[in-house]
């Protein structure tokens, strides 16, 4: 079971930047420890000695507790998000340290219970002091040697925090097509909110994010500019491999094309756009839609059919509303059948 990625960011306790942030904080815990109504001075000074490794430990607990069982578990992601994962976050060193702070936990935890138990036996107050000087150097220790794995886990985390929040629940429908083709006019005109602009990892882009609702039903709609609106052949190795990690999201994917050109690309280069997603999406039906039809003219059409060989899906105008109702109940159908 794959959890929501709103869910999941919320759940992460983002690891401190150094052991000695944390360290010190244990020990800000250790001086709460209040004075106990004890007569006997060394009995008083047990007792609180005691209350301060108590308080420390029980920090160092939830704190690291916090950090490795509330961070993401790369294997329980949604493909879309571990494909992600696995181009940002070195996921063996991520789940070495994963391993390494419980197992530090439980190393801080028997400590604490040597210390405790040397200071019940403590015959002099310099005994107990010793006892906890103890506690806290071996405890500085091992921290210390964490300090590589809180930078880390905490570097993943904040990258994971970047990344797009998309109902992966939701049918997808990914809109490609050349820059100024009219991708967001038509996102815009089909949605029935206002779309949504989410950063894209790896990139300097956005994807916008739309929706469709019929009935119970609902589609994602997933503009992508500057990602689907260039040969893939252009792009470098990592933003390629961040792009066709969609291939998890898409139900199907939408290819506008301008039949009028007036996008300021030729009808040659919407084409090599098009073969070039199709090819790198092959298991994801794929439907030309023809935008501006307000515009086009019937040499544009006659261009666009010998240029791409085949009818377009629909013919719409995203400016006008031409024909877009009737591309929403063609796209539910399609959905229906998935």
């Amino acid at each position: 079971m794959t959890l929501d990625i709103v869910e999941l960011k919320r759940k992460i306790i983002v690891a401190p930047k150094s052991s000695s942030e944390l360290f010190e904080k244990a020990v800000r815990e250790c001086k709460k420890a209040p004075n106990p109504g004890i007569k006997n001075r060394l009995e008083k000074i047990k007792r609180k000695n005691i209350d301060c490794i108590n308080r420390s430990l029980q920090f160092l607990r939830r704190k690291l507790t916090q950090i490795y069982a509330r961070s993401p578990y790369i294997d329980k992601l949604h493909p879309f998000y571990r494909e992600l994962a696995y181009l940002l976050i070195d996921t063996d060193e991520y789940k070495l340290c994963m391993s390494r702070l419980r197992s530090s936990q439980r190393i801080i935890e028997k400590i604490a219970r040597e210390s405790i138990h040397g200071i019940r036996l403590a015959q002099t107050e310099r005994d107990v002091i010793k006892a906890k000087k103890m506690f806290f150097g071996r405890t500085f220790s091992v921290l210390n040697t964490l300090d590589k794995c809180f930078k880390i886990v905490r570097n993943s985390q904040l990258e994971i925090l970047r990344f797009p929040e998309v109902n992966v629940n939701d049918t997808t429908v990914v809109i490609a097509g050349a820059p100024n083709v009219g991708k967001s006019s038509l996102l815009k005109a089909i949605s029935r909110a206002k779309p949504e602009i989410k950063p894209y990892p790896f990139t300097t882009k956005n994807v916008i994010i739309g929706h469709i609702i019929s009935g119970d039903k609902r589609i994602q709609l997933i503009d992508t500019p500057g990602l689907l609106d260039t040969p893939l052949s252009e792009k470098n190795r990592i933003e390629t491999q961040a792009i066709l990690a969609m291939k998890h999201l898409a139900s199907l994917i939408l290819f506008i094309v301008d039949p009028t050109e007036t996008c300021g690309f030729p009808l040659d280069f919407q084409k090599r756009v098009h073969d070039e997603i199709a090819e790198n999406f092959k298991e994801i039906n794929l439907y030309v839609v023809l935008n501006k039809g307000d515009l086009m003219t019937q040499e544009h059409y006659k261009n666009y059919l010998e240029i791409f060989g085949k009818e377009p899906y629909e013919i719409v105008s995203a400016l006008k509303g031409t024909n877009i109702d009737r591309l929403k109940l063609k796209l539910l159908g399609e959905i229906q059948q998935l």
